[in-house]
């Protein structure tokens, strides 16, 4: 059982609640244990604390853990997320229980829940340039423009969509874009991730879920360029004849867990409403 004594903070930078919470966290436990404390835009030029920390605190809703797990991937350190936000798919404790719940965590008693990431390379350069904890979207942006986008699956040709573009989401974004599109909810330790059309002009054609062994090669066919994002805020222009190939990444994020893995069914059905009976 590992305790943690060294621990970074990170707050959503538009949230004054989420600086509040923190301060009241360093106010709490800073008698045994060291704490340093950023918004999640001063943090990019602060890698060596992340480095040196042996926990990170992501206070805010969703957007703000995303944002810490790009920063922490390379580094391998755990992520507490408090949730801030409405609906905290991947926080871990509400704003109210968090000064009275920490405690238990910081003393080493949670579990490590591993969750797979994505990554996208440039098959012209062979160079990769995003990962993705979420979803990876090749989309029309904000040209109302029909997109086209030939996509293979292991070097088999799946389909060519015709529509707004695509999403690749992994088993922890499943819930997220994945879920508004109509798309299934993947078990959260699952390392299977989701291929989903947006707006398709095949519209009987849902999407498919890929084995984590996976590649997938999306080349664009449309004569004007299309938006790549990862998690909402890595933006790219690929152009015609562009290829890029999305595949499990060897990084991940490890979240500290209270409860057992079967509660996600749960708390996804209380977080999304779902009404027993028909």
């Amino acid at each position: 059982m590992t305790s943690y004594n060294s621990i970074g903070i990170i707050h959503n930078s538009l949230s004054a609640p989420s600086l509040d919470l923190s301060k009241k966290i360093i106010n709490n436990f800073s008698s045994d244990k060291t704490f340093w404390n950023m918004n999640e835009k001063d943090i990019l030029q602060e890698k060596e604390r992340i480095n040196e920390s042996q926990l990170m605190i992501a206070v805010g809703g969703d957007g703000t853990i995303l944002k810490v797990a790009h920063l922490v991937a390379e580094y391998n350190i755990p992520i507490l997320g408090i949730n801030m936000g409405r609906v905290g798919f991947m926080s871990e404790i509400e704003e109210l229980d968090a000064i009275k719940s920490l405690k238990w965590y910081f003393e080493g008693n949670a579990r490590l829940e591993k969750r797979y990431m994505l990554e996208a390379k440039n098959i012209k350069t062979n160079k990769i340039f995003a990962i993705s904890l979420n979803d990876i979207a090749v989309a029309r942006g904000n040209l109302i423009r029909v997109t086209e986008l030939a996509t293979h699956i292991d070097g088999v040709h799946l389909a060519t969509y015709r529509g707004d573009g695509i999403i690749v989401s992994t088993a922890t974004g499943s819930t997220g874009y994945n879920l508004a599109l109509g798309g299934p909810v993947l078990d959260p330790l699952s390392r299977d991730f989701i291929l989903k059309p947006i707006a398709s002009h095949m519209s009987q054609f849902g999407g498919v879920v890929l084995s984590g062994d996976s590649r997938i090669n999306i080349e664009i066919i449309s004569d004007h360029s299309v938006n790549f994002s990862s998690d909402g805020f890595i933006d790219k222009e690929l152009r015609k004849s562009d290829q890029i190939e999305i595949y499990q990444s060897s990084k991940y994020i490890s979240f500290l867990r209270k409860k057992k893995p079967a509660e996600f069914w749960g708390d996804l059905s209380r977080k999304l409403g779902i009404r027993k009976g028909i």
